[in-house]
């Protein structure tokens, strides 16, 4: 029973700190984000940080982060439409508009510049209809 109770103590604490590290992850959002620094931030080692955050997550450190972050840049590509896909890009913590684009694509099944117009397209198509 007393392992149980610990088990619970321990998952809660996980959780927390993963939900902290999550607000750490969106603070430094246009930062480079290493494993590292995360850790450090975490006070755990690398791979003890990396366990946990998968085993409480569903995702790597490193998924995780690539989600976050191009989740972000696709709401600013459609509230700054004036700001260039290279920006947002290097906005991002990414080297080049090319591996932003690729991954955007991944994830988003379009290019930036794709889902901006489609999301352009669809706001538009809804004010009207108002």
């Amino acid at each position: 029973m007393t392992k149980t109770k610990n088990e619970t103590i321990s998952k809660q604490t996980y959780i927390r700190l993963i939900n902290k590290t999550e607000d750490y992850i969106e603070q430094h959002l246009k930062e480079p984000l290493s494993l590292k620094d995360l850790a450090n931030n975490a006070h755990l080692s690398e791979f003890h940080f990396h366990r946990i955050f998968k085993r409480y997550s569903t995702e790597t450190v490193n998924e995780f982060v690539t989600r976050f972050k191009i989740e972000r840049a696709a709401i600013f590509l459609c509230v700054s439409p004036d700001t260039s896909i290279t920006t947002v890009a290097m906005d991002y913590g990414y080297n080049d508009s090319s591996s932003f684009s690729r991954t955007f694509k991944r994830h988003f099944g379009a290019s930036p510049l794709k889902y901006r117009k489609q999301q352009e397209s669809s706001r538009s198509a809804r004010w009207f209809m108002e």
